[in-house]
């Protein structure tokens, strides 16, 4: 029934040559076999009618004229995505599922520990771990619904009960949008909760329970499949992470030149392999280092950390780049920030995780030259502890070394092989956070493109801030007219105050209209691109 609805439309529309038609005709195939086949590769509806809509002109021409059709397809879509389970969900559910199997093993290593006076300390550390974990995502589920008191609670409240992957999960599978007061969508939300599950939980652990390991040299069951199961937990979600951001169309169209180097073929399932391998192999190398150097010399492994993580903070505020793109003004912001940055570096130490070459975390370039010194400081590392007369012979520990380098190395040579060509350039890119925050507005087709721009920490774009108020002081009234489909409650709550015109303001906005002083957002997009070039 829905089908003949939409091809109606269609037909009468113009769009005689519309697929919609010609499958409902030629193949019967409905509009929600059409909208099936494009969020099989997708995360949410939307990104699933977004693919759908730019495969086809006719429905592209049909999207711009028809206010109704978009907001049909979403619904649509919505209730599909709801009712079938796709590939892209499993992951999501098995990486939840991972999570908390992880975080039950770290327990039952805890529980272990207790019952033994040597080892007890080792079981209050990883419970300061999960209990660090915790509290962070208390943080960020605090920061996301700061301006929903109730809604914060029951959220802590799901944190507390560790079921917080799986939730977030299901929000993402079921294409919840985000609240009108929310910070981040469900899927930013999800991705900042892995990150810190990764850095206080599963990374510190991994490296825990190896130095204990090593410095007891218990090789029992049950610590070396937690140590496995962490490896493992780590390495998914690390792929998971960078595989959903790039296959989202939404991403790719907002950032073509980043996004996309996964190719729409077999050829995926091969990446997601060497990219969870290649995250785990690194996370075993760096995690044993890590304990061989604190067995050396607790001292080197403290200045090293320290060192390392400053660096990347001084060069970061050396650029103006320190504030992240999240929307968060004062004091909360910069420690979000600060936060974030710490958070983001450990984490591509111990996993490489390739998405965070982009330009609003560590960059191409220092990604890659982070990646080449975390290798080395992980063969300086093991090379001391051999030196310094550990109790692994020096063969099985060099042995050990080499097979995960070649490991990471053949991984990560494939992944580059089997990536779409043209991408490797973006391990190599300067850009930084504050230009790509920029470019949203400056080098935006359209005013969709352009206010992506609003969903970005204010410090990122203040060299344009006086161009951005003039575009919104000028299209205002226009945009409260047409409503266009992103010009929602969520975003005008992120516009500032001053740039939203008071209603003794459109008399004088017309006259400027109406004088020729008011340019082109084409023209101001232009003009600012020479000036911010990329």
């Amino acid at each position: 029934m829905m089908s003949r609805v939409v091809e109606n439309k269609l037909r009468t529309a113009g769009f005689v040559d519309s697929p919609l038609c010609d499958l409902s005709k030629k193949e019967g195939t409905s509009i929600g076999a059409g909208l099936a086949i494009s969020m099989a590769s997708n995360l949410t509806a939307e990104a699933g009618v977004d693919e759908f809509i730019l495969k086809y002109r006719s429905l592209r021409e049909l999207d711009k004229e028809a206010a109704w059709f978009r907001p049909m397809l979403n619904v649509v879509a919505k209730r599909l995505l709801g009712e079938v389970s796709w590939g892209l969900k499993m992951r999501l559910m098995m990486g939840a599922g991972l999570s908390i199997m992880d975080m039950a093993t770290d327990i039952f290593v805890v529980v272990g520990y207790m019952g033994n006076e040597k080892t007890k300390g080792y079981g209050w550390s990883l419970l300061w771990m999960i209990g660090g974990c915790m509290v962070l995502q208390l943080v960020i589920v605090a920061g996301q619904n700061r301006k929903t008191p109730l809604k914060m609670l029951g959220e802590m409240m799901i944190v507390l009960t560790g079921l917080k992957p799986g939730f977030d999960a299901k929000n993402v599978c079921s294409g919840k949008e985000a609240d009108e007061h929310s910070v981040v969508d469900a899927m930013t939300e999800l991705v900042a909760c892995k990150a810190v599950e990764m850095v206080c939980e599963s990374i510190p652990g991994c490296v825990l329970q190896l130095y204990a390991i090593l410095q007891s040299g218990d090789r029992s069951r049950r610590a070396v499949v937690s140590v496995a199961v962490s490896a493992l937990t780590t390495g998914f979600n690390s792929a998971s992470i960078s595989f959903d951001f790039d296959v989202d169309p939404a991403m790719r169209k907002l950032a073509p030149d980043f996004y996309g180097y996964i190719p729409d073929d077999g050829r995926r399932t091969v990446i997601f392999a060497c990219m969870v391998a290649n995250s785990a192999l690194l996370l075993l190398l760096r995690s044993l280092s890590a304990a061989m150097l604190m067995l050396a010399q607790k001292r080197y492994f403290v200045v090293y950390m320290t060192s390392d993580t400053a660096l990347y903070l001084l060069q970061k505020v050396a650029r103006g780049d320190f504030h992240y793109w999240f929307p968060i003004d004062g004091a909360f912001g910069l420690f979000v920030s600060l936060l974030i940055r710490v958070l983001g570096k450990t984490l591509v130490d111990f996993t490489g995780v390739v998405h965070w070459r982009h330009p609003y975390d560590l960059g191409g370039l220092y990604w890659t030259v982070n990646m080449f010194l975390a290798l080395l400081a992980s063969l300086v590392s093991v090379w001391i502890y051999t030196e310094s007369g550990g109790e692994v012979s020096k063969k099985e520990v060099w042995t050990l070394v080499a097979y995960m380098v070649a490991g990471w190395l053949i991984t990560f040579g494939l992944f580059l092989q089997l990536m779409k060509k043209g991408y490797q350039r973006t391990f190599f890119s300067t850009k930084t956070g504050k230009r790509h925050s920029m470019n949203y507005f400056l080098k935006g087709a359209d005013d969709e493109m352009k206010s992506g721009v609003m969903g970005c920490n204010k410090h990122q774009w203040r060299p344009i801030r006086e161009e951005v108020k003039t575009w919104v002081l000028n299209n205002w009234y226009k945009w409260v007219a047409d409503k266009p489909i992103w010009f929602t409650e969520a975003w005008v709550n992120k516009v500032p105050r001053e740039f939203i015109p008071d209603d003794e303001d459109q008399a004088k906005l017309e006259e400027i209209r109406k004088s020729g002083r008011r340019r082109s957002s084409a023209g101001n997009a232009l003009d600012a691109a020479r000036i911010y070039p990329s």
